[in-house]
């Protein structure tokens, strides 16, 4: 019987996501998992054959800890409460909001195909928001999209250090967007 590896998946992956957490994903490579595990790259490769396998692991892991730190809260309006976390985690979480959302990850998609996907986490927001208000499912994608928009716009720019995170002026820029729209519905 072979030895039982002495470093595992999940360390692999924990020590993974703190180098992307800490210096972005473009220093995550084999060699610098390997430092930080104190390992050679062995164990490594022994268990991901390339780093593209890695990657998607990750990417799939890093996307469930984002949907959790999403429904965090649930104060005011489920949308709303979800754009303010969405805008949060991009500040909290400079490296892994730019890891799942300013990668190439989404290439193949248009944003129709991505509201429309009813096996990914968006849906199950949709679910929420419709037992809670009297908006139809169309209704909800459309303000989700533009929340989403104006959500995203904030946490690219708070992301990229390109702006400083005041959670009254997200509050009230968010809360505008929905306001206009729910005039218009």
């Amino acid at each position: 019987m072979p030895p039982i590896p002495k470093i595992s998946k999940e360390m692999i992956l924990e020590s993974s996501i703190e180098i992307i957490r800490k210096d972005g994903i473009e220093n995550l490579n084999v060699r610098n998992i390997a430092n930080k595990l104190t390992c050679s790259t062995q164990p490594i490769m022994y268990h991901y054959k390339n780093m593209d396998m890695l990657k998607e692991e990750l990417y799939t892991m890093v996307d469930k800890y984002h949907s959790e730190f999403l429904m965090r809260e649930n104060n005011i309006n489920p949308l709303l409460s979800i754009g303010l976390q969405y805008i949060k985690f991009a500040n909290e979480e400079k490296n892994l909001f730019k890891f799942l959302f300013q990668s190439n990850k989404f290439s193949n998609f248009n944003f129709k195909d991505l509201i429309d996907n009813n096996e990914s986490d968006i849906q199950s927001i949709f679910d929420v928001v419709q037992k809670e208000t009297n908006l139809s499912s169309n209704q909800i994608k459309e303000m989700f999209t533009i929340l989403f928009i104006t959500a995203h716009g904030i946490a690219s720019l708070l992301a990229n250090n390109s702006m400083k995170y005041n959670e009254e002026e997200c509050k009230k820029l968010l809360n505008n967007t929905f306001n206009s729209m729910e005039s218009k519905m």
